[in-house]
């Protein structure tokens, strides 16, 4: 594992390094970015590693990185990351392109006995016996030059990439798990999975339940609201507004600046900054498309303890599944997903139902969670017998 590093801030030699990967069969890279204080993360740096060489990219300087996002989407180049769904989304929002050919050691440890999402230094410590150190993870990656120390961690972020690539391959193949990992990874490779719904705070706003017709439209106006102005002056949306501080705006708006004084949560400067702009908001006549968009909101589940409990106890047979088979069960379905499913609610992706998930729990237990009916449990001779009921999906 003996690399040169070499560190690219001149476009002419990223450009001709870029171009010489492009005939390579594999890279692995990391990104370094900072997101606090921007709409969009500044992205600060890039980390490649390729068969003897790691690259440090300098993303503050480099203007045209064209030539390495054609290395994330060129099929015929596999690219090894790990956690790479944020490093991809972010290449996404900033650029637009979407990787092929992906395999993520995150995911892989997933399939192999490792709970998910599984640390780096983790993973590299039990895989490698190779201890990481990790005291420059919050580093200011803005600052130039960049701390030497903060270079080291960024190499070590990459250079055993290609080992944990090829043990944890060996793994997945001694398990026959490689078509399961592959089909996870291309969830990444698809244009939908970077779609993001501009609704989607409102979505998993239980309060939007709460509230009359007109106040729907003000909530969803409010968070598109906060969403452009924070796009305008690029920085986080909590910094415009924060996410405690909207159902008191909901409340207080209508009633003007006695309603917020008579509420000391929240600051003043903030809501005589932006009052006549809510005003502004409350009193505007619903449009169409917020009317279309409300009309179909999902319905709050109805409080149905007995179905429930029957859910939660098939999500405890996943589990045993996944404890026997030592795959994460975390991997397999993520409880905030389950959640959807129990719930009834229609944004529950049913394809997390298919694939290698349904080869590993069974034909049986799939169709009693796409089914969401009560189980009913009996004892009969001292042994339990389950049996699914009432079909809750036509």
């Amino acid at each position: 594992m003996n690399y040169h590093v070499h560190f690219l801030d001149q476009q002419e030699a990223f450009d001709k390094t870029m171009l010489d990967l492009a005939q390579a069969p594999w890279i692995g890279f990391d990104t370094e970015f900072v997101g606090e204080k921007t709409y969009i993360p500044v992205l600060c740096l890039i980390q490649v590693v390729a068969e003897k060489d790691i690259y440090l990219i300098d993303t503050l300087q480099i203007n045209d990185l064209g030539h390495f996002l054609s290395l994330v989407s060129n099929p015929d180049i596999l690219k090894i990351t790990h956690a790479g769904d944020n490093d991809y989304r972010l290449l996404n929002t900033l650029y637009d392109v979407v990787p092929q050919n992906t395999f993520d050691t995150q995911i892989a440890a997933g399939f192999v006995g490792y709970n998910y999402p599984a640390g780096f230094a983790k993973i590299v410590d039990r895989e490698l016996s190779v201890t990481l150190a990790k005291s420059h993870t919050v580093a200011n990656w803005e600052a130039r030059p960049i701390d030497p120390k903060a270079l080291d961690y960024a190499v070590e972020d990459v250079k055993y990439l290609p080992a944990l690539h090829h043990k944890l391959t060996q793994k997945l193949r001694r398990l026959k798990r490689e078509s399961w990992a592959r089909e996870e990874n291309q969830k990444w490779e698809s244009e939908a999975f970077y779609f993001q719904d501009p609704y989607k705070d409102v979505l998993t706003n239980d309060y939007v339940h709460q509230l009359d017709f007109r106040e729907k439209v003000f909530l969803l106006r409010i968070y598109q609201w906060r969403r452009e102005k924070a796009m305008t002056l690029n920085i986080p949306k909590e910094g415009v507004l924060q996410n405690r501080h909207i159902s008191t705006v909901m409340r207080a708006t209508k009633g003007g600046p006695n309603a917020f004084k008579s509420n000391r949560t929240m600051p003043e400067n903030i809501w005589r900054k932006y009052l006549a702009e809510w005003q502004e908001l409350w009193q505007a006549k619903a449009t169409d498309a917020e009317r279309t968009w409300l009309s179909a909101l999902p319905a709050p589940a109805p409080d149905d303890p007995d179905q429930e409990w029957s859910m939660e106890l098939l999500y405890h047979f996943v589990k045993k599944q996944c404890l026997d088979q030592e795959i994460s069960a975390a991997l397999l379905l993520p409880k905030g997903d389950f959640n959807k499913l129990k719930n009834g609610n229609d944004a529950f992706d049913f394809s997390l139902l298919s694939g290698w998930r349904a080869e590993l729990i069974g034909a049986q237990l799939i169709e009693w969670l796409r089914q969401r009916g009560s189980v009913q449990v009996e004892w009969q001779d001292g042994q339990c017998v389950m049996r699914m009921t009432e079909s809750r999906v036509p």
